[in-house]
C-alpha cells in the first residue's frame, strides 16, 4: 500500500546536528569502535565510540562478537549518519564480502529522539483529513515517538528522518482507545499494536496544536516476514552439537577462571547436564519431555504464560537457555578486563559464535514448522540433541499430522521421520507412519551394507513392536534417500535466486 499524503511544506528543522550527540563527525572520518552487542536477528549492532554508545542498524547479518574491536568510516552525514566497516576489521561470514571494491555492509545510526539528525515536526503543521504513514521508534511513559515513513516525507519534500512525539490519547485506533501497558501490547487486537517497529497509517481527525489521529496498523505480509527471517538465519545456522562439543571442551577452563561470572558457568553446566541420554529417548515420557523442552515451542509457552497458565517451566527450555547464554557471553566480552586471559577470551568468542549458530538452526526449524495453508499436513521439525557414550549427538525428527479429515482422530493419522548417524554405520533415514491403527516402517540409507543390516533385523523390530501392543504393517529398507514429504515443500518464493 503506497499512501502519498500531502504535508505542509517547509517543516521546521529543530533537530540537533550530528555533532551535538558528542561526536564531531566528518566525511570519511575513521572511528575506533568496540562491539558491545550484536543482535543478529534484528540486524542491530551496539558499539562504543570514545565514551558514546551508538545503536547501528545494519543491512545484513554481521559475524561480529561482543568485545571485538572494529573500525568505522563515515560515509554519510545527512539526513542520518551512515558508516562502513573498514574491511580489514570485518570478520568474514558466509554472506559478507570484505573486498572494499565490492558491496560492504552499511550501518545507519538508529534514529531516536535524542539522536543525530532527528527532525521534529510541529503538531500544528498538520491539516484536517491528512494521511500519514509512520513507524514507532519509542514507547515510554504514555508517550509515543513516530518516524514518518519515506512515502510521507517525499510527498512533503521534507527531511527523511522526521519525528513526531504524541501522547497516547492523541491516537485513536479504529474501534477503540490506545492502551500502551505491557499487558495490552501482548494482545493481537488492532488497538494494541503500539510496539517499537510497528508501522501505522494515521489520519488527522482534529487539527491544531494538539491534533488527534485515527490510527490503524499497516497490513503485514507474513510470507515476506518469514522469507526475511530465513535470509537472516540460514547463513549462520549450525547443528546444536557444535555448541555442545564446544561447551564440553571449554567448561573445565571456564570454571577455573575466577574472572568469569558464576551465572555463565552455571548456565553452561545446566545446558550440558539437562541433555537426555540415549536410553531415555526410548521411553515415551522421556522423549515427549525432550521434544517439549527442545525450544520448538518456546513462544507458545510464553504466550500461555502471559495468559496466566501455570506450571510452565520456561527455564528448562533449550531456546530460552540459548538466548540467556548469548546474553551472558556478550556481557562478558563487552566488559572484559586485562585480568581475563586471551585464551579465555578466544573460548568465549568461539562459544558465542556457536551459540548463535545453534539458535539460528532452531529458529529455522521453527519457521519450517509453521502451518502452511497449501498443505493438508501440519509438520513439526526439530533437531534433538542427546548424549551417547559421553559425547553429544543429535537426531533430526519430523512429526506430521494429516489434517485432511477433520472428523478423524489425530492419533489415527500421523507420521514421524527420523534421521540419525549411528556409530560405525552410514546415516539412516526412518519413516514411521500410522493410519487406521496400523504402523508401517520404511528405512533408507545410501550404504548398501547398512541397508542389509537393517533388513536382517526387521523381524526382531516387528517382534518388539508387537510386544508393545502395536499392530504392524509393512516393513522395508531401501538404498538411497527418502522422498521429500509434501509438508516441507517450501511455499516461500524468491528465497533463493537461481541466477547469481
Amino acid at each position: 500500500m503506497d499512501i502519498k499524503p500531502s504535508l505542509t511544506a517547509g517543516l521546521p528543522s529543530t533537530g540537533p546536528k550530528p555533532s551535538s550527540a558528542g561526536l564531531d563527525l566528518k566525511m570519511h572520518q575513521l572511528l575506533e569502535a568496540k562491539v558491545i552487542e550484536n543482535q543478529i536477528a534484528l540486524d542491530k549492532l551496539t558499539v562504543k565510540v570514545a565514551d558514546k554508545t551508538l545503536s547501528l542498524q545494519t543491512d545484513r547479518p554481521l559475524n561480529l562478537q561482543g568485545g571485538q574491536a572494529i573500525q568505522l568510516q563515515v560515509v554519510k552525514l545527512l539526513p542520518q549518519p551512515e558508516f562502513k566497516i573498514v574491511p580489514t576489521s570485518l570478520t568474514p561470514s558466509p554472506n559478507i564480502t570484505a573486498n572494499p571494491s565490492q558491496d560492504t555492509p552499511t550501518l545507519k545510526w538508529v534514529l531516536s529522539s535524542g539522536n543525530a539528525s532527528a527532525q521534529m515536526v510541529q503538531p500544528a503543521s498538520f491539516s484536517l483529513g491528512q494521511q500519514l504513514q509512520a513507524s514507532i521508534v519509542d514507547v515510554s511513559n504514555n508517550k509515543i515517538t513516530l518516524q514518518l515513513l519515506p512515502a510521507t516525507t517525499r510527498a512533503a519534500n521534507a527531511p527523511a528522518n522526521t519525528l513526531l512525539t504524541l501522547d497516547a490519547k492523541q491516537l485513536i485506533p479504529i474501534g477503540g482507545s490506545v492502551d500502551t501497558s505491557p499487558r495490552a501490547q501482548t494482545s493481537a487486537s488492532p488497538q494494541n499494536t503500539l510496539s517499537v517497529g510497528a508501522q501505522l497509517t494515521l489520519q488527522v481527525i482534529k487539527a491544531g496544536d494538539s491534533p488527534t489521529f485515527a490510527v490503524s496498523a499497516i497490513p503485514v505480509d507474513d510470507s515476506q516476514m518469514i522469507v526475511n527471517a530465513l535470509k537472516q538465519w540460514l547463513p549462520i545456522q549450525a547443528p546444536p552439537t557444535a555448541l555442545l562439543n564446544q561447551l564440553q571442551q571449554a567448561l573445565p577452563q571456564l570454571i577455573t577462571d575466577a574472572t568469569l561470572a558464576e551465572a555463565l558457568k552455571n548456565l553452561a553446566q545446566k545446558i550440558l547436564s539437562s541433555l537426555p541420554i540415549k536410553p531415555q529417548l526410548t521411553e515415551a515420557s522421556q522423549l515427549k519431555q525432550a521434544i517439549d523442552e527442545s525450544g520448538l515451542f518456546l513462544e507458545h509457552k510464553l504466550l500461555q504464560s502471559l495468559l496466566g497458565k501455570p506450571d510452565l517451566l520456561l527455564n528448562d527450555d533449550f531456546k530460552a537457555k540459548l538466548s540467556k547464554l548469548i546474553q551472558l557471553l556478550n556481557h562478558e566480552l563487552a566488559t572484559r578486563t586485562e585480568g581475563k586471559t586471551s585464551a579465555t577470551e578466544a573460548l568465549l568468542k568461539e562459544s558465542l559464535q556457536k551459540a548463535h549458530g545453534a539458535l539460528a538452526k532452531l529458529t529455522v526449524d521453527q519457521l519450517n514448522s509453521l502451518p502452511k495453508d497449501d498443505s493438508p499436513k501440519q509438520s513439526w521439525i526439530l533437531e534433538l540433541p542427546f548424549f551417547h557414550d559421553g559425547n553429544p549427538e543429535s537426531m533430526k525428527i519430523q512429526i506430521e499430522r494429516d489434517r485432511r479429515k477433520a472428523d478423524d482422530k489425530p492419533e489415527n493419522n500421523w507420521a514421524v521421520s527420523i534421521t540419525i548417524s549411528p556409530p560405525n554405520l552410514a546415516t539412516i533415514h526412518c519413516r514411521i507412519s500410522c493410519y487406521d491403527g496400523t504402523v508401517n516402517t520404511r528405512f533408507w540409507s545410501e550404504a548398501i551394507d547398512t541397508v542389509d543390516r537393517i533388513n536382517a533385523h526387521l523381524d526382531y523390530l516387528k517382534q518388539q513392536l508387537e510386544q508393545k501392543g502395536i499392530v504392524t504393517g509393512f516393513m522395508e529398507a531401501h538404498q538411497g534417500q527418502p522422498p521429500t514429504p509434501d509438508s516441507i515443500v517450501s511455499s516461500m518464493p524468491h528465497l533463493l535466486r537461481e541466477k547469481a
